[in-house]
């Protein structure tokens, strides 16, 4: 693919694109896992929380990607979010600056309008949003290695690799209301990087209307 080309054609029907499947991809796979996890058998449960959990480091990473994205406009937001996705530690950057920020500052630093403000509200409001930096440094070296640790409820521990290749160990109590908190986490945090890019994305759109040749000769 050439520098100047997207999949899909132009870069808004690929920002369409980038949302309805790889953006609502993760938040389907991680509600199917959700519907079908207390009707299978116990030794197939942990394996499913595990997707969960690669689920969870991707929506967190693509927030991450979405809204920087949007905020540095030194490239095309298309282009960027065409870039390897941000690790572990630029997440913890992001979640410390979202912290800090008022919604009306991150709507205004991303060139979104009102429409965005209550999804801003809702980020900011995130106060543990930080603690998703471990789960995403624990899958940056690719899938980790799955050890179902026995008990009540069991524990999963995944053995991975950083960035900088080195080890990295998570370990998860998964009980019931765990696991459920993992699975909306992830569809929250989707939930939030589609608004903002689809609010990108019908803004720019309503832009192109209003000065298209039909549109100025009306």
């Amino acid at each position: 693919m050439t520098s100047d080309k997207y999949p899909g054609g132009d870069e808004l029907t690929f920002l369409r694109a980038y949302d309805d499947a790889t953006l609502r991809g993760i938040e389907v796979v991680s509600d199917a896992i959700l519907e079908r996890i207390f009707r299978t058998e116990d030794r197939h449960r942990t394996l499913l929380a595990a997707q969960i959990l690669a689920e969870l480091s991707e929506a967190a990473q693509r927030l991450v990607a979405v809204c920087t994205a949007l905020r540095d406009r030194s490239m095309p937001v298309g282009r960027a979010l065409l870039a390897p996705l941000p690790g572990a530690d630029d997440f913890q950057s992001f979640a410390e600056a979202v912290f800090e920020a008022q919604p009306t500052e991150l709507v205004r630093a991303m060139g979104l309008d009102e429409t965005a403000l209550e999804s801003a509200t809702e980020l900011v409001s995130i106060t543990d949003l930080a603690r998703h930096a471990e789960v995403i440094r624990a899958h940056e070296g690719g899938q980790p290695v799955a050890v179902i640790e026995p008990g009540d409820p069991p524990s999963l521990h995944l053995v991975g690799h950083d960035r900088q290749d080195q080890r990295t160990e998570l370990r998860i109590a998964l009980s019931e209301p765990r696991v459920i908190g993992l699975a909306d986490a992830t569809g929250h945090l989707v939930a939030l990087a589609r608004d903002f890019l689809m609010t990108h994305v019908e803004l720019r759109e309503e832009s192109f209307a209003e000065h298209s040749p039909r549109s100025e000769g009306s």
